[in-house]
């Protein structure tokens, strides 16, 4: 069961939010309506698999352990600090266990010859996330932010549906301060209304456009996959139409995740931000997957940059070396881990390492800019320059493995591209809507992008009034919408009934097929 399917959108969704609602008028304690949505969590997440509930639910009583035994030692102890370091190993430890032991043995048996196997069979969805967020609980524990530990909330926060199986990656803070706040003050019709406005318009983003492209993303990349040339132009085609698949894919998830949150009154941090109006990689990541960035420059780039600030002033380095130093490698290193974290394999390694120097030097030349020793980027080529490495990292993201990404950004620049044969090789049409060919594929690409680029207003914007996502990192640009299209903002009147309803029923009608988000398998 995902957020996609039949099964959650008329039966359990319904079920939970009329439970949960009237928990909230019957009962004056709010505890019963938590520990409904707590019970409903548990549901969603065994629907994925039975067995990952048993891991979910060792992961928050080992954690909520950890927590307990911190919090009874003092503050700047030893004994804190070994329970929040035996803490963190545990978990990396779980999330090695499930994820990486078949990357690890994969190289030792290259290397060495030997036939070593996985110790995991399966990989739980949602793992990388609420390992990650049970990190940063356990070191928001340490540093001492957690005034009140109650089990019941912290059960909901650790297993809470909207955000469990692929983010945000949200903070204690963020939730439990909500938890706190009597369940009236954030429930209503208004709540339901502006919610499910955003979901639909998520479903939309995934049900009809992500899904839609998904077919021939499908087709270019099992061709290079299974050895199979490519021409210059279908590698092309590809290489972008997923990037607009997982573009909407990832938007269409985000909004749905805000919009379930919002509608049971907790409000969860923004994760995207219409990446692809940014003029610059450094400006893509404050609007891509805003939670993660924040967790890794909280946890890894701040650290490093400030560690090695510390030594450059004092051992004198000169400029270049700092810039290397203080900049280059703590931004390499952190988008590595970041790769890394997507999955367990070496195209992961390498998507992230693309982005670690591309924003090396993009970093580079703004601080040198700073001091106008070079030139200012103009909007246009900055974005060019943005894509050229986004792109080619997310071939490496999407491809089986990092050979089949090499031969595609090979033929995407002519070398080894099959002959012959051009974009309609694979692309003469798309499979659209249930069997109805109708688009060209390059003309829905082309579609799909201009959507991405040119639409006036982005979900958050629309809903800007009611203030649906806590701001998360601060952008360059506060809006992306154009000053005279301000006032198209969502407002409880026919007008937008009817434009809501088209957008859910078509999200409706194109729901439902076995397309799980492609966050689900990271």
């Amino acid at each position: 069961m995902s957020f996609t399917s039949y099964t959650f959108l008329l039966v359990f969704l319904p079920v939970v939010l009329a439970g949960y609602y009237l928990l909230t008028r019957v009962f004056t304690s709010q505890k019963p309506a938590l520990a409904w949505l707590v019970v409903a969590s548990l549901v969603f997440y065994a629907s994925l698999g039975p067995g990952y509930l048993l891991v979910l639910l060792g992961s928050v009583a080992m954690n909520f352990a950890f927590a307990w035994q911190m919090r009874r030692q003092p503050e700047g102890s030893r004994g804190r600090k070994a329970v929040l370091i035996s803490g963190i190993v545990a978990n990396l430890l779980l999330l090695g266990f499930y994820k990486y032991t078949g990357f690890l043995a994969e190289n030792v048996n290259a290397l060495f010859g030997t036939d070593l196997r996985a110790l995991a069979a399966v990989y739980p969805v949602g793992l990388s996330f609420y390992t990650f967020i049970q990190i940063g609980f356990l070191l928001d524990t340490y540093v001492g932010q957690i005034e009140r530990l109650s089990f019941l909330n912290y059960l909901l926060f650790g297993t809470f549906f909207p955000y469990i199986t692929a983010g945000p990656l949200v903070r204690q803070g963020e939730v439990f301060k909500q938890l706190d706040t009597p369940v009236r003050e954030r429930t209503g019709v208004k709540f339901i209304a502006v919610g499910l406005t955003m979901f639909a318009m998520g479903l939309f983003k995934k049900a009809v456009l992500a899904d839609s492209v998904a077919p021939y993303v499908a087709t270019m990349f099992d061709t290079a996959g299974a050895g199979g040339a490519v021409s210059t132009g279908s590698a092309w085609v590809g290489a972008l139409a997923y990037t607009f698949e997982l573009y909407f894919d990832f938007s269409g998830y985000s909004d749905m995740a805000l919009g379930l949150g919002y509608m049971l009154g907790v409000r969860l941090p923004i994760n995207f931000n219409s990446p692809l109006k940014a003029t610059s990689l450094v400006e893509f990541w404050r609007r891509w997957h805003m939670t993660m960035v924040r967790f890794f420059t909280t946890y890894v780039y701040t650290p490093m940059t400030a560690n090695m600030m510390r030594r450059s002033i004092r051992r004198k380095w000169p400029q270049w070396v700092r810039l290397l130093a203080v900049i280059c490698l703590p931004v390499f290193v952190t988008f590595v881990l970041v790769g890394f974290w997507h999955g367990a394999g070496w195209g992961f390694i390498i998507s992230g390492a693309i982005h670690g120097v591309a924003l090396s030097i993009n970093l580079t030349w703004r601080e040198l800019g700073a001091k106008r020793q070079l030139p200012r980027i103009p909007a246009p080529v900055g974005w060019l320059l943005m894509m050229i490495p986004l792109v080619a990292s997310l071939v490496y993201l999407r491809a089986p493995d990092a050979g089949s990404a090499t031969r595609i950004l090979a033929a995407m620049v002519g070398l080894g591209a099959a002959r012959g044969a051009g974009v309609a090789q694979f692309y003469g049409t798309n499979v659209l809507f249930g069997g109805l060919t109708v688009v060209p594929a390059v003309l829905w690409t082309i579609f799909l992008g201009a959507i991405a680029l040119f639409f006036p207003r982005n979900t958050q914007e629309i809903l800007g009034r009611y203030e649906v996502g806590l701001p998360t990192i601060p952008s360059e640009e506060k809006e992306t919408g154009r000053r005279w299209l301000r006032p198209v903002a969502w407002r409880p009147n026919p007008t937008w009934a009817v434009a809501i309803a088209v957008i859910a029923g078509l999200g409706l009608v194109f729901a439902g097929g076995p397309s799980p988000f492609l966050y689900y398998r990271y």
